[in-house]
C-alpha cells in the first residue's frame, strides 16, 4: 500500500508537470463552503480531480473536487504569484484511506509547490467567539487515529519521525496576523482538534476537547498538514467557525451540514480577501 501510495503521487506529479511544467508557488486548499470565494475562480484554468491521474474525488456537498490555477496580485502592487486552488478535499469518513486523504497535497508538493495553506470549516469551542470568526491554527491535536507517516519507514516521502514542534509555520502565521490587522478582520488564534467524523461530537466529547485545550474541532486538515511537513513544505492553517460544538448553543439546538456550508459561504469572501492578500506575499525561502 505504501509503495502504491508513492507511485500514485509520482503519477499525479508527472501528469501535472505535463499539463503545466512550471508548478505554482503555493497551494490553497478550500474547505466546506469556501470553494466559491476566490474572485474569478471559475475563469481560471482547471482540471477536475477525476481528470488527474491518481486523484480521487470527494462527494461531500461544498467540495467541487477540482484544481484551479490563478495569478493572484498582491494588494497595492503589481506583484503577482501563481497559486493552485484545491477546491475541496478527500475525507477519511468517506471511506478514503489515509494515503488518499493526503494524496492531493502530496501531489502538489511533488509537482513543485513550496507551501500549503489549509482552510476548513470548524466547530467553535469558545462560546465568547462569534460564528463566522476566523481562527489561525497555531497547533493541532490529532484525535482521528490516522497518520500519513505510518507504515514503511518514511513511505518514500521523507522522515518517518517527522518533527511537529512547529507544524504551522510561525513566520507565515505572523504574516496572517499582520495582514488581518491591516484589513480590520478579527483573527482568533488557537488549537484545532482533528477528529474522524462524520458524526458530530457529543456534548461530552466537546467538554473533553475543551479540557484538552482545543478552540476548534473539525474532520480534516491534520493529515494533510502532517504529510506536507514530512515533505518539507511550509504550512499555514485557517478555520472558519461555522457552528458551535454540541451543547454549547443551548438546549435543543442541532447540528446540520447544510448550516455549516451556508455559514462558510456567507463569510467566504472576507476569508478569501485575507487569504489571498497574505498568500501573495508569503515568504517561500527556508
Amino acid at each position: 500500500m505504501n509503495a502504491d501510495a508513492k507511485s500514485r503521487v509520482d503519477q499525479s506529479a508527472r501528469f501535472l508537470q505535463k499539463w503545466r511544467p512550471q508548478a505554482p508557488d503555493l497551494c490553497i486548499v478550500l474547505g466546506s463552503g469556501l470553494g466559491n470565494a476566490i474572485p474569478d475562480i471559475d475563469q481560471m484554468p482547471s482540471l477536475k480531480f477525476s481528470e488527474i491521474q491518481g486523484f480521487s474525488a470527494s462527494e461531500v456537498v461544498g467540495h467541487a473536487s477540482e484544481l484551479r490555477i490563478g495569478e493572484i496580485k498582491s494588494a497595492g502592487s503589481a506583484k503577482s504569484r501563481s497559486i493552485a486552488f484545491l477546491r475541496g478535499r478527500n475525507h477519511a469518513y468517506e471511506g478514503f484511506s489515509t494515503a488518499e486523504v493526503a494524496h492531493n497535497v502530496r501531489a502538489m508538493i511533488a509537482w513543485g509547490v513550496r507551501g500549503i495553506v489549509l482552510t476548513n470549516a470548524a466547530g467553535c469551542l469558545e462560546t465568547q467567539w462569534n460564528l463566522g470568526d476566523f481562527m489561525l491554527i497555531e497547533d493541532h491535536i490529532n484525535l482521528s487515529g490516522l497518520n500519513p507517516l505510518s507504515g514503511a519507514a518514511g513511505n518514500g516521502f521523507g522522515q518517518r519521525f517527522c518533527d511537529m514542534t512547529q507544524c504551522y509555520d510561525p513566520e507565515w502565521s505572523a504574516a496572517f496576523r499582520t495582514r488581518a490587522k491591516a484589513l480590520g478582520i478579527p483573527l482568533r488564534q488557537g488549537v484545532y482538534a482533528g477528529v474522524l467524523g462524520p458524526s458530530y461530537e457529543t456534548p461530552a466529547e466537546i467538554r473533553m476537547l475543551r479540557t484538552l485545550g482545543a478552540q476548534a474541532v473539525g474532520m480534516s486538515t491534520v493529515v494533510e498538514a502532517i504529510a506536507a511537513r514530512q515533505m518539507g513544505a511550509r504550512v499555514a492553517g485557517l478555520s472558519c467557525m461555522t457552528n458551535y460544538g454540541a451543547g454549547l448553543a443551548g438546549t435543543g439546538s442541532k447540528l446540520d451540514h447544510a448550516d455549516v456550508v451556508h455559514m462558510g459561504a456567507s463569510v467566504a469572501k472576507i476569508m478569501a480577501e485575507l487569504v489571498l492578500d497574505t498568500a501573495a506575499n508569503l515568504p517561500l525561502g527556508d
